[in-house]
């Protein structure tokens, strides 16, 4: 099964996306060298958790009772049998949410993202949407398990660091749309350092370094237009004389999609958009426009019955569709134009008696 349709409770939650964005920049930028003999020399890597790093259910996660055979309770020999805790790791812990007003713009603004359709395929669409700006206030603990530790990992944290560092995440949920947002933050200038000075027979005291920051970031407010589902009605007439294949009547506007044009009757009349249909074997065309079944009426064969079908519509717009289109193009020659040819396009109704640019291209 492929990955990237997967679905889950978590995923339209962007506050918990640019959380896990901060733990992965984290992650990848700290680390600190520790001298181990003369001619080795090892890096220390310090990862980041949220808030439940170190407590119980941590501990049994990652630590104890895990043999070959699977959670037991009998230790295997790769790890200790006891209550510890990984060290250096470092604890994020979310501490405040806030709406910035002043950095509040126009949402009059476009912006693009992906939804799965209902057939599993995604597409990119877009759509008027409002950046909220947001602060998220987070308290950093890295724990050490010595002084030294404790000094290498905060010169690490200002030599890497410091002092503006960005990410960005991708959000949103596949049935509503996905998109990627950026957020920021700034390494403080100061840092509390703690270290144990008096020790008790149960005291768990660390050698730790401790911070705040603030995440700059987005939650994006997208305009969607909302899929609606529309009752599409069509009636069926016996052959006739003026009909010999029968005669179908409906709403659908356009029936190809909606009427197989390789089966009979292949005469159909649209009551929503007045107009007469009619199949080739391979398509519906159009062959009139104003006319509709209750304007033949009297040439209609025997009434056969009515059938209903409810089908999904949207106006979302696709990313590809352009909103319109200027130029002349190869089969556009300049000087080429006919009287009132459109030269906007996606039914702009801008009329133009010659195209403006260019001479006749000598032959």
């Amino acid at each position: 099964m492929a990955t990237y349709n997967l679905k889950f409770n978590k995923d339209d939650s962007v506050v918990r996306h640019v959380v896990v964005g901060l733990l992965a920049d984290l992650n990848n930028k700290l680390s600190f060298h520790r001298q181990i003999s003369n001619n080795e020399r090892v890096e220390v890597d310090v990862p980041f958790f949220y808030a439940v790093a170190g407590d119980e259910n941590f501990m049994k996660d990652n630590f104890l009772f895990s043999n070959v055979n699977g959670l037991t309770c009998d230790p295997d020999g790769e790890f200790a049998d006891g209550n510890y805790d990984k060290v250096p790791r470092g604890i994020v812990n979310l501490t405040s949410f806030n709406v910035d007003p002043s950095k509040l713009v126009n949402k009059r603004n476009m912006g693009n993202y992906m939804m799965m359709n209902p057939d599993g395929t995604m597409e990119g669409y877009v759509a008027e949407f409002e950046m909220i700006p947001v602060i998220l206030g987070v308290d950093v603990e890295i724990l050490v398990s010595s002084q030294l530790d404790l000094f290498k990992v905060t010169e690490a944290i200002v030599k890497k660091m410091y002092k503006a560092n960005f990410y960005h995440v991708d959000a949103g949920h596949l049935e509503e749309g996905t998109y990627r947002i950026s957020s920021e933050y700034m390494m403080p200038d100061d840092y509390t350092q703690e270290r144990p000075i008096e020790y008790g027979f149960d005291d768990k005291s660390n050698h730790k370094v401790s911070f705040s920051l603030e995440i700059n970031s987005f939650i994006p407010s997208f305009d969607f237009e909302e899929d609606t589902y529309r009752k599409y009605t069509r009636s069926t007439y016996a052959a006739s004389t003026a009909f010999p294949s029968g005669v179908i009547c409906g709403d659908f506007i356009d029936p190809n999609d909606f009427l197989d044009p390789s089966t009979t009757p292949n005469v159909y009349f649209d009551n929503y958009e007045p107009a007469k249909w009619e199949a080739n074997g391979q398509t519906w065309v159009k062959v009139e426009e104003g006319v509709t079944c209750s304007d033949v009426q009297d040439q209609l064969g025997k009434f056969l019955g009515t059938e209903t079908q409810i089908m999904r519509i949207t106006r979302r717009r696709k990313q590809s569709n352009r909103m319109f289109t200027i130029g002349n193009s190869n089969s556009q020659l300049p000087h080429s134009g006919e009287a009132d040819s459109a030269l906007l396009g996606d039914q702009y109704t801008v009329k133009a008696r010659q195209f403006p640019w260019g001479d006749k291209i000598d032959e």
